[in-house]
């Protein structure tokens, strides 16, 4: 797949159909992460890969907006020691990109689940520890977010995206 094409049709999924989806083929994608840009090129993070039914349905239950998990076939979440590199949101962020984009080339859906809450840390906290609790995570590692993968049920609806005009500035902000 064209890298541009596959940016601008990739959209998350949050219904999955039934059908599983490899061991192979999810460690592909994992695979993607080792080369994403890290600070320091310290490659800090880990990823806990969850193909059981029952902890899938556990972790969809760590924040209310993240049900839709349940259906994932997988889910990724993705860990980091904060105290490995300062920049543990950006790295992971970036290798959970990475993760979906190579899904995407796969021909599979992915979507977002956001553990860390910069507003509200006491949140962010709860939905980690759920994370932790059923994962066997240390509480010294972050898990700022999970990733659900599966096959698309069916295909979400157009990205409604901002005018390019609408977004950049040369030189110095004008919007």
């Amino acid at each position: 797949m064209d890298i541009i094409e596959g940016l601008r049709s990739r959209r998350s999924t949050k219904g999955y159909s039934a059908k599983p989806v490899s061991r192979d083929t999810i460690l592909g994608m994992v695979d993607a992460a080792r080369f994403s840009p890290s600070g320091g090129g310290k490659n800090a993070w880990k990823f806990v890969i969850v193909t059981e039914r029952d902890k899938i349905a556990r972790l969809s239950q760590a924040s209310p907006y993240c049900k839709w998990l349940a259906s994932a076939q997988a889910a990724i979440a993705v860990v980091i020691d904060p105290k490995a590199t300062r920049y543990w949101l950006e790295d992971c962020s970036v290798a959970a990109f990475a993760i979906s984009i190579a899904a995407l080339d796969m021909g599979l859906g992915t979507a977002w689940a956001a553990l860390h809450q910069a507003g509200d840390d006491a949140e962010g906290q709860r939905r980690q520890g759920i994370v932790r609790e059923v994962l066997g995570i240390p509480a010294n590692l972050n898990v700022p977010m999970m990733l659900g993968v599966g096959y698309a049920e069916k295909q979400p609806g157009p990205k409604i995206v901002p005018r390019l005009e609408d977004i950049v500035c040369w030189e110095r902000y004008t919007l």
